[in-house]
């Protein structure tokens, strides 16, 4: 979205990533949030998925959807009580970022043929999105939220190289005015098997943290990411992980094939303990039926999606985010609706620039392993 996942996002998911893993990780403890308590009884896969539709359709919020994520996971009928009661910062602001490859699908679980990914990565653009940010609804302790966010796809031969930044100016009630910024790399090959990427995260110009590395992907869908910072490590990835590119283009075949859902791992390289789980529903796919937000766009096939993103940890229960826009048939997002449990922000296309189609890719064009990002 314009990972987001980066939101996530996938911008990316819509292309909706921009935000980190780490910034997701501490979306809890950054902002304050009262104490709540839930407890699903039963819950089936026709409730939820009706959950789902009544989302999109904007007759729910998105945590409406809670007892149909817990579900999927194995814990509707489970009772529990939840406590989230440690402060959080508007550092989960930033969980904007990771917007684009937030957006991403594939089914969890199962290796992904390279030919499939050619096939679907092909109906995917660059692009040139700037988004105006707003804060939409405010539940505790931010008292204000605004910023803007830049998207930029570029079509490198063999690979999509994108950027993202996010710049968010937010006010909270004990914290007073805090600036944050996230600047998004990836170098991903349009086979969907490698990936290059930095992510660096600051607030009031002081760094708080820097993710780089790289991960591969075989033929069989097994997949290892080696870390350069915070640390270096190497991690494997599960079968059937897909990178934000190839994620972004799964949920469009998905939404152009009729699919209600998708339930895919996704690793885009925002944060450093490898590949996240999310859930993802489209609603509504086919010829809009208002006016288009560019030019560019119009004649496009759009619809309604919605992300929720987990961690992969046996307490992950609640999602660490969620997401909802509004996805054009080139991977172009709009009408982006951010939930962050504290406060929600609304993301708004302000512009967009599609470039002129490439040629067909020479036979010798170069891969990504021969284009390195800085540690």
């Amino acid at each position: 979205m314009p990972h987001p996942g980066w939101l996530h996002s996938r911008p990316g998911c819509s292309f909706l990533t921009a935000m980190t893993a780490f910034l997701r990780r501490h979306a809890r403890r950054v902002l304050c949030h009262p104490a709540l308590t839930f407890r699903p009884e039963k819950g089936s896969p026709a409730a939820a998925a009706a959950g789902s539709k009544a989302l999109i359709s904007g007759a729910l919020t998105p945590g409406a959807l809670l007892p149909q994520a817990l579900f999927l996971r194995g814990l509707a009928h489970r009772p529990w009580t939840l406590r989230a009661g440690a402060p959080r910062t508007v550092a989960a602001a930033l969980l904007l970022a990771a917007l684009p490859s937030a957006c991403l699908a594939a089914a969890s679980g199962s290796p992904t043929p390279p030919s499939v990914t050619r096939t679907t990565t092909s109906a995917l653009v660059g692009q040139r999105a700037l988004y105006d940010l707003s804060l939409a609804e405010s539940g505790g302790n931010t008292l204000s939220a605004s910023g803007n966010m830049t998207y930029v796809v570029r079509d490198t031969c063999s690979a999509w190289s994108t950027q993202q930044h996010l710049d968010i100016q937010s006010a909270t009630r004990n914290g007073g005015a805090v600036n944050m910024v996230s600047d998004y790399t990836t170098l991903e090959s349009k086979d969907g098997r490698h990936l290059v990427f930095r992510t660096v995260q600051k607030s009031n110009n002081a760094v708080l943290q820097v993710v780089s590395g790289e991960a591969s992907i075989d033929a069989l869908g097994h997949g290892v990411v080696e870390y350069e910072k915070p640390i270096k490590k190497t991690l494997k990835l599960p079968t059937g992980t897909m990178f934000p590119m190839a994620h972004t283009a799964a949920i469009l075949a998905a939404a152009q094939r009729g699919a209600p859902s998708i339930a895919p791992l996704l690793f885009d390289g925002t944060g450093p303990d490898g590949a996240q789980e999310t859930y993802i529903t489209l609603l509504g796919w086919g010829p809009l039926k208002d006016p288009a937000p560019s030019p560019a766009l119009a004649g496009q096939p759009a619809g309604r999606v919605h992300v929720a993103f987990f961690g992969r940890t046996p307490d992950s229960i609640l999602p660490d985010y969620e997401i909802g826009m509004r996805y054009f048939g080139n991977g172009v997002s709009d009408m982006l609706d951010m939930d962050f449990g504290d406060f929600r922000m609304r993301g708004t296309l302000h512009s967009l620039t599609l470039p002129p189609a490439r040629p067909a890719v020479k036979p010798d064009c170069p891969g990504t392993r021969q284009r390195r990002y800085p540690p």
